[in-house]
């Protein structure tokens, strides 16, 4: 039972990280997605979510072009 409590627990970590990594790419609050990332039960939706979300960096971008 420990050992399955631990796997979760390192599968949470990772996906937090995948938060925080695809938050702080596409220019996202990296510390408020970090953190949904590692609620259980959440965190796979929070990750899903910022996989959909569009590139804030790019949208910048390409508004500064067109002005």
């Amino acid at each position: 039972m420990v050992q399955l409590s631990i796997i979760l627990l390192l599968i949470y970590v990772v996906i937090a990280i995948q938060c925080y990594r695809s938050a702080s790419h596409k220019g996202y609050p990296k510390l408020f997605f970090t953190l949904l990332g590692l609620v259980p039960y959440f965190n796979l939706v929070v990750w899903v979510y910022l996989l959909f979300l569009p590139d804030l960096k790019s949208g910048r971008q390409l508004g500064s072009l067109e002005s």
